[in-house]
């Protein structure tokens, strides 16, 4: 080909932009826990380390100096809580026996048994990371050419190069009285758990103490069992899981003719309650049947996913879901949800 002579037009358009954001919070106390502090809060926290405690960490061996920073303030800090040497390990580097698995796990659930509640102390640490990067660019050509041989060619060209990356990272660290409490939910409306902003004072640890949690949101109802019959939910040992962290199992327990489900087979079908807030914040309390509810169904699978308040703050996390069966043949959902306390 040869270009007897040409008219084009070239012109391309760039846009790139980069996001890096760090959200970052920590609350320490001794004794009762505090009151959430507002979003726009920032409190000091102090911590005083000893002087041992000051020549210890800087004569420490490789473990600790291969520590990320953060890490190993935060593993003073337990330290400065506690009163007592905090030790890290690999978790890769464990191997037992399932002879030994057993037995933890009968040692775990002896230990949730028995626990007496508050250890006086508590700690919550988070922190989330985010990170997002676009570049997109365009370019655009049109023209005419005309090659010796007398032929025209009208040319029109667009060519679009776009890339998008995200990356984000949470770290969350709780200790003492900050650990969460695990209920279980029944979604009635068919989507998935809600919580409120607004706080409820309810003993969820069944310890005599009140503490402020998040309640589920419109369409969600915690399952309960009455088990004194007065017509209300006293606390976390008339739900499931509250205490011991597996409500699911609790759950089963009721299951009589084990067929892994809780239908009217079982005698604790017509005492299981769902309970739940109107609008005006009173309680309700409703039966299965009265709530359409035929069975509730006891495998589950992990789902994990973390509820936060409109100022990220979390307000708990969904730990499993399983399912349930209507009266009328749908299938709804029966979630763990991690409340943070």
């Amino acid at each position: 080909m040869k270009i007897d002579s040409s008219s084009l037009q070239l012109s391309s358009r760039h846009q790139a932009y980069r996001v890096e954001r760090v959200e970052e919070s920590l609350r320490m106390w001794r004794g009762d826990p505090p009151a959430e502090p507002a979003a726009r809060e920032a409190p000091a926290v102090r911590v005083d380390i000893s002087e041992a405690g000051r020549c210890r960490s800087t004569g420490a061996g490789s473990q600790e100096e291969a520590l990320e920073p953060r890490l190993q303030v935060l593993v003073d800090m337990l330290e400065a809580l506690t009163g007592r040497r905090i030790r890290l390990f690999d978790a890769s580097d464990l191997s037992l026996s399932p002879g030994t698995e057993a037995a933890l796990d009968d040692l775990a659930a002896a230990g949730q048994r028995t626990q007496s509640g508050r250890v006086g102390w508590g700690i919550e640490y988070q922190r989330h990371e985010y990170r997002e990067e676009a570049e997109q660019t365009s370019l655009h050509a049109e023209g005419r050419v005309r090659t010796a041989d007398g032929r025209e060619i009208r040319l029109e060209l667009d060519l679009q190069m776009n890339r998008r990356f995200v990356e984000e990272n949470h770290l969350s660290l709780r200790a003492g009285d900050a650990v969460k409490k695990d209920p279980l939910v029944v979604n009635l409306d068919g989507g998935p758990v809600q919580l409120t902003q607004d706080k409820l004072a309810f003993d969820l640890d069944a310890d005599g103490r009140a503490e402020q949690v998040s309640f589920v949101g419109s369409g969600s109802a915690f399952l309960a069992l009455d088990r004194n019959g007065n017509g209300r939910i006293d606390d976390g040992s008339e739900l499931f899981g509250a205490k011991t962290g597996d409500g699911f199992a609790e759950l089963a327990a009721l299951d009589a003719d084990g067929n892994r489900w809780i239908d009217e087979n079982d005698a604790d079908y017509r005492q299981l309650r769902l309970w739940s807030r109107d609008a005006e914040g009173v309680d309700r309390l409703a039966t299965l049947a009265g709530a359409g509810v035929g069975a509730l169904y006891l495998d589950r699978v992990a789902t994990p996913f973390e509820i936060k308040d409109s100022a990220h703050a979390l307000q708990g996390a969904v730990r499993s879901s399983g399912l349930y069966l209507a009266e009328s043949g749908a299938a709804g959902t029966l979630q763990q949800i991690d409340l943070v306390v």
